[in-house]
């Protein structure tokens, strides 16, 4: 009989706990220093006489429990039969569903229904809301299951199907260009609304001659794009218009102010556009409703202020009439943006908030970004607008760029809900991976605008906020300020041509992939995946020495390697799937060292169903997969959110005699995914509806049926 590990202490010390053996030594060598075996850290110190002397933070033991520590160091140890897989002790399913964090707590591995990890905050999901009764029953040592991205509608208006958004999360980097009047006086893009400059006077820093001029004279978009290339961005986003209300591209109404007219005279919008196109990138313009030329934005109703607006020039001004102005160039400018250059395939915009308070959502009533325009709405566009020719209707905002444009994918900062979210700011990304299309976007030198005090963020402050952005899934756009000439400074292009030489090396890590599909750590490690390889992402917080990865379910791994010089890595597999990697140079990039663990199948679970989303009135959908399964799992997404649908799951070996696989009759949850574990040997399934809400057609979007183990 093999001697079992005891753990002695209670939790209570902070200095940890001892695991002793006894007449029998262990099967692995005992190396002093760190190894996360199951999710806890053991700190291996001394191996002599039998015994194995092991830290524990206290949290770790307590959380965890002694004899859930002790099975997994006997299990390593000594190579004893793998514990049963692990369940929530709690019967709150949606408390199951709470993904774990990293925190300031002991980095712990993420698994998403690893009950035994401590408690972290909740995280509330921007993908379509998962039933409660997803997660729950599957084992928490199988792969991740990435969430599904139902578009929702808002205002009228569906976000982009998945292949229309796709493009961005491959892409990974985008440069972002902040450049105007503005770069002028060289002190940021809000330096007029800091300042309280009057717009008659702001104009000067584009008429007059002076050493804040903005005069253009060095424009060379094909400098920025190959700046572009040189960083690894594939897509470019150009400020078309920012707060100042000074455009770089046409507009014919007859109050805008752009570069077209005198002294510029140029359409720097559609040079920038061809060179970009010219090299294969996306083409993405930046456009701000708001515009500091005109009073009524801090007062579209015209209600009584008790003082004027700050850039008010006039007594008597009519703030309302004034706002409608404004709303009718906004029209006629992004008019012409969808329609004067091409395809387009990103609009960034920014500033749907009124009176710069509130959200942009609170400012529809105005901006109307929707569908179409209410005909009866207070402030119309009349001519500057467009008119749907199939219903006859005005159409709003995003309803007439996606007329002109039904390939665009749009942010959400215009007060409709986007087709993918922002995350803006230069800290570095924390918590858990982000669902749904995210961009992280930040400035590298001062503010968004050319600031000639600034200097730029160093390479190892750059790279935290990259690597941190792609392990949580999000595209990161980084942003440069040209100065007045259109020179974007020396310290910015070479910080970012380093950051190039990075991707250039590494890139196999980075575009195209997806981040997880386990969590990160923080500051400490991260991953990314494709097809069938998985990275591991260790950052400067990760302790030096073998790094375990998460169990990698029912595959198996073909290699390992060092990512930089393709180097292999020597490595082992646990019992209970963990790759233990060993022989890591962390010193040859110690901001990312990337390993890649290659498998013999997809990283994650993918559907071998693949049928496609029921677009008819039938309570059923069926399908054939062509071969016998040994099915693990399905997961529904429904035509219509805050439904409840009741159905059962069956599955067939000959299409004529069908087995329950999951039975969801008397379901009363209302959301819109349906995640599911089942078990059973099948070439057809079929989902069978059973009841409907009363008035609601049981649509089904998508259906799933998986053949691996997954969480």
């Amino acid at each position: 009989m093999r001697d079992q590990i005891a753990v002695l202490g209670d939790g209570r010390d902070p200095t940890g706990a001892i695991v002793r053996t006894a007449d029998v030594a262990p099967t692995v060598e005992i190396v002093p220093g760190t190894e996360v075996i199951d999710g806890v850290p053991f700190v291996y110190e001394a191996y002599s006489g039998g015994e194995v002397v092991v830290k524990l933070p206290d949290t770790i033991l307590a959380g965890y429990g002694a004899p859930f520590v002790t099975d997994i160091a006997n299990r390593h140890l000594f190579g004893a039969a793998p514990i049963p897989a692990r369940r929530t002790p709690s019967n709150d399913l949606d408390a199951a569903r709470k993904p774990v964090l990293a925190s300031t707590g002991p980095c712990l591995w993420g698994a998403g229904s690893d009950a035994r990890s401590p408690p972290f905050p909740e995280v509330v999901p921007v993908s379509a809301p998962e039933s409660p009764l997803s997660r729950n029953g599957f084992l928490s040592d199988a792969v991740p299951l990435p969430p599904l991205r139902v578009p929702r509608v808002d205002l009228g208006l569906p976000q982009q199907p998945n292949e229309r958004v796709s493009w961005l999360q491959d892409a990974k980097i985008g440069l972002f260009i902040h450049w105007g009047v503005y770069a002028g006086p060289a002190q940021g893009e809000w330096y007029q609304r800091d300042a309280g400059i009057k717009p008659s006077r702001y104009r000067s820093f584009l008429d007059e001659s002076s050493l804040g001029q903005f005069t253009a004279d060095r424009y060379d978009p094909t400098a920025w794009v190959r700046l572009a290339q040189e960083m690894g961005a594939k897509y470019v986003v150009l400020t078309a218009r920012h707060h100042d209300g000074f455009g770089l591209s046409a507009n014919t109404h007859p109050n805008a102010w752009t570069s077209l007219q005198p002294p510029l005279r140029r359409d720097f919008v559609a040079d920038y556009v061809e060179a970009v196109r010219a090299v294969g990138l996306k083409v993405g313009l930046y456009y701000s409703p708001i515009d500091w030329r005109y009073p009524g934005y801090y007062d579209v109703t015209g209600a009584p202020l008790p003082v004027p607006p700050w850039n008010q020039e006039e007594s008597g001004c009519d703030h309302r009439a004034n706002a409608r102005v404004l709303k009718e160039e906004v029209y006629q400018a992004v008019k012409q943006l969808v329609t004067d250059y091409g395809p387009i395939d990103q609009l960034w915009w920014d500033g749907g908030w009124l009176a710069e308070n509130g959200s942009d959502a609170a400012g529809a009533f105005f901006w109307e970004p929707g569908q179409y325009r209410d005909p009866a709405n207070e402030w119309p566009v009349d001519e500057y607008g467009v008119i749907d020719g199939a219903t006859g209707r005005p159409l709003g905002l995003i309803g007439m760029v996606r007329l002109h444009q039904p390939n665009i994918v749009a942010n959400s900062r215009s007060g409709w809900i986007g087709d993918h979210d922002v995350e803006e700011g230069g800290s570095v990304p924390t918590g858990p991976l982000r669902t749904g299309v995210v961009e992280k976007t930040f400035t590298i030198r001062g503010h968004w605008g050319y600031t000639a005090a600034a200097t730029s963020m160093s390479y190892d402050e750059i790279m935290a906020v990259v690597v941190n952005s792609l392990v949580r899934n999000m595209t990161t756009l980084i942003n440069v300020g040209p100065d007045r000439h259109g020179v974007v400074p020396q310290d910015s292009v070479d910080v970012l041509r380093r950051l190039g030489a990075f991707l250039s090396e590494y890139g196999e890590s980075v575009y195209d992939t997806r981040g997880g599909p386990w969590q990160p750590c923080d500051g400490q490690f991260g991953f990314t995946h494709r097809d069938t390889t998985f990275y591991v992402h260790l950052l400067p917080g990760q302790p030096a020495g073998p790094f375990t990865t998460p169990a990698v379910g029912n595959a198996r791994v073909r290699h390992v390697y060092d990512v930089r010089g393709k180097r292999n890595l020597p490595y082992r597999v646990s019992v209970d799937g963990r790759v233990i990697i060993s022989g890591i140079d962390r010193a040859a990039h110690p901001q990312d060292t990337v390993l890649a663990v290659v498998l013999d199948r997809t990283v994650v679970a993918t559907d071998v169903a693949r049928a496609k989303a029921d677009s008819g009135n039938r309570p059923w959908r069926q399908a054939d997969l062509r071969r016998l399964v040994d099915i693990t799992g399905v997961r529904i997404a429904w035509e219509f959110p805050d439904t409840v649908h009741r159905y059962r799951v069956e599955g067939s070996t000959d299409g004529a005699t069908w087995t329950m696989l999951a039975d969801r009759t008397d379901n009363s949850d209302t959301a819109q995914v349906h995640t599911l574990p089942c078990n059973g040997k099948a070439r057809h399934v079929r989902i069978t509806v059973v009841g409907p809400e009363a008035g609601r057609r049981a649509s089904i979007r998508s259906f799933e049926v998986f053949d691996r183990p997954f969480s």
